[in-house]
């Protein structure tokens, strides 16, 4: 969301602002390092790809007009 930053960071430095992000936002008392949150992120990127995928059969199945 910060454009001056941009891909002028480290892989370490990004999860580290991510997580900065979370603990000011997170209301649930439950504790994130960042290593955490990149490894939920992992998990619910994987679930979201294999959903896009989903949507995408289902589109081609359907040809318009039918």
């Amino acid at each position: 969301q910060d454009a001056s930053i941009g891909s002028d960071q480290t892989v370490n430095t990004y999860w580290q602002r991510i997580k900065e992000y979370f603990d000011e936002r997170n209301t649930s008392g439950h504790f994130r390092s960042s290593d955490s949150l990149r490894q939920r992120w992992s998990t619910i990127n994987a679930e979201c790809q294999k959903w896009a995928g989903c949507l995408s059969n289902v589109a081609r199945m359907n040809p318009s007009g039918c």
